[in-house]
């Protein structure tokens, strides 16, 4: 079902961010950096706002939690479909939130549209905590929309609402959408002071019904989310929960959120199951960071607040760990890179994986120059200029693949773009 392609379009858009966005060589970074905002609009459901830019886009779902008695208008179809899955959606929410909190700087006139992007994901994230001990799990009955072709607003599929909740608990949702919200938090909280202070304060309930009330989602909604978004594995929900924690700590700088993740860091599984051509395969936690294992984004991310301090361990040769095992040239080395240099994980929507480490490494990269750091892998030292380079090396080979381009397109954005693709806001326009 494209999984994974959502990801994909938004941490391009972060690694973006990073780097010049005027053209370079044949290379016109800077469109493709608006048009990855714009993919954004083009997937919102509910009812659309005067200034939305794709304007064959109409209002869509405009009942969706209606057979709850909930509001739960707005929010983000996943991929190509009519469905709204809330745990990658604030996995997508969460990263957005990210990459303007670390490159917003550099995306000029964008960064208005990433901001309205992150305030759509986190209106809609709000709508699915309303209720007390209630979190939304997901929108629409995936079963069905994979078997109907037709447009969000012409769409008759059943909108069944997925939740998850005390009895039926699904912490990593719950816990992610924690995230989301602290996340989004950070973001507003010059501009919009009250509305960050709402974020926050949700952020902080939404994270103890999902420590309180333990369970694996997939137990709970079943079919409403599997098998397009599933957490495989055992207790695999603690990654989320520690990676709410993270936000929640670098939000408020509480120390029991510092605590919590102190105390359940040695409690996340060394490996994580992944799904792979359709067998459950094993692979090693620190190298992996998506929206269903955050252990590489957790180390990433709480580096930046420890480096060069008694409080490094384990965080900080974690995420060295981490580097090593991206780096070509690395005898740690954990990743295959194809013969044009993108690098790739097995399974399918391998994009996920070479944007989302891209945008690790520099991240990373940032934290490392602000401490005059640098990455020991044994038989060499890395400095961050090295991390850019890997990073900034996916762009085109992903472009490629991500814009659905061949090679024979040339560039990543032109005239010669792709007229047929699975997207079904795509499949014709209004009369």
């Amino acid at each position: 079902m494209g999984s994974g392609k959502c990801m994909t379009l938004l941490t391009l858009l972060a690694v973006l961010g990073m780097v010049m966005v005027d053209k370079v060589g044949s290379q016109n970074y800077g469109d493709a950096l608006s048009k990855c905002i714009l993919f954004f609009e083009g997937q919102r459901s509910g009812k659309l706002p005067s200034n939305q830019r794709m304007i064959w886009r109409k209002d869509s779902a405009l009942r969706d939690g209606s057979d709850l008695g909930m509001d739960l208008l707005g929010g983000y179809y996943d991929a190509g479909d009519n469905v709204k899955f809330n745990f990658p959606m604030a996995f997508s929410t969460t990263m957005l939130a990210w990459s303007v909190i670390e490159f917003g700087q550099f995306m000029g006139p964008d960064l208005q549209h990433a901001l309205d992007s992150i305030r759509w994901g986190a209106d809609y994230l709000l709508k699915s905590t309303d209720l007390p001990g209630k979190v939304t799990a997901a929108v629409g009955n995936p079963i069905a929309d994979h078997n109907c072709w037709e447009r969000p607003e012409d769409m008759d599929t059943p909108r069944t609402s997925y939740v998850v909740n005390q009895t039926h608990p699904g912490s990593e949702v719950s816990a992610e959408t924690a995230a989301a919200l602290a996340a989004s938090s950070l973001v507003f909280k010059s501009a919009h002071h009250r509305y960050s202070i709402l974020l926050v304060n949700r952020a902080k309930e939404v994270f103890e019904f999902a420590d309180k009330f333990r369970g694996n989602y997939k137990d709970s909604v079943g079919q409403g989310v599997c098998p397009f978004y599933c957490d495989w594995g055992s207790y695999s929900y603690m990654d989320e929960l520690i990676w709410g924690a993270a936000w929640l700590f670098k939000v408020t700088k509480e120390q029991k959120y510092w605590d919590y993740v102190q105390n359940n860091i040695p409690n996340l599984p060394r490996r994580v199951i992944r799904l792979v051509n359709g067998d459950l395969q094993a692979a090693k936690t620190f190298a992996e960071f998506g929206w269903d294992t955050k252990d590489a984004g957790i180390n990433v991310l709480l580096s930046g607040l420890v480096m060069n301090s008694t409080s490094a361990e384990p965080y900080v040769p974690q995420a060295d760990r981490f580097v090593c095992s991206v780096l070509p040239e690395s005898p740690y080395k954990s990743v295959t890179y194809s013969p044009g240099g993108l690098l790739f994980k097995p399974g399918g929507s391998n994009m996920q994986h070479a944007t989302a480490l891209s945008f690790l490494l520099l991240v990373y990269a940032q934290y490392l120059k602000k401490h005059d750091g640098s990455v020991n892998c044994g038989t060499f030292v890395a400095a961050p200029s090295r991390l850019e380079q890997i990073a900034k090396g996916q762009f085109h080979p992903s472009f490629i693949l991500v814009m659905d381009r061949s090679p024979k397109f040339g560039s990543i954005s032109s005239d010669n773009c792709p007229m047929k693709t699975h997207i079904r806001y795509g499949s014709g326009g209004f009369p």
